[in-house]
């Protein structure tokens, strides 16, 4: 079995680690369809820009909606590396050492 995989099935059992996995799991789906999102709103700037308009939006509304999903995900990611500090220590501590 893979380690991760008994680490994970150990915190389970554990309510309080069950809880604290359980947001981390509900944000990194969250942070997933967050990116789905920047794709297809890059996809659509792409083809915007070249016959005019995709979806009856022009160049310049998927490069504002670009930029306000920008934001979302810079914060999404500083709160994702914020959750998740304590394990990239760790993996720090592997690369250095």
């Amino acid at each position: 079995m893979d380690p991760m995989a008994e680490v994970f099935e150990k915190a389970k059992k554990n309510p309080q680690m069950r809880k604290k996995l359980r947001i981390k799991a509900i944000f990194s789906m969250t942070l997933f369809i967050a990116f789905l999102g920047v794709i297809f709103i890059t996809i659509g700037t792409f083809i915007s820009a070249k016959q005019g308009t995709f979806l009856g939006m022009n160049q310049l509304d998927f490069l504002k909606l670009r930029a306000r999903y920008g934001l979302l995900m810079m914060v999404l990611i500083i709160i994702h590396l914020l959750m998740n500090r304590s394990i990239m220590k760790k993996e720090l501590e592997l690369l250095t050492g």
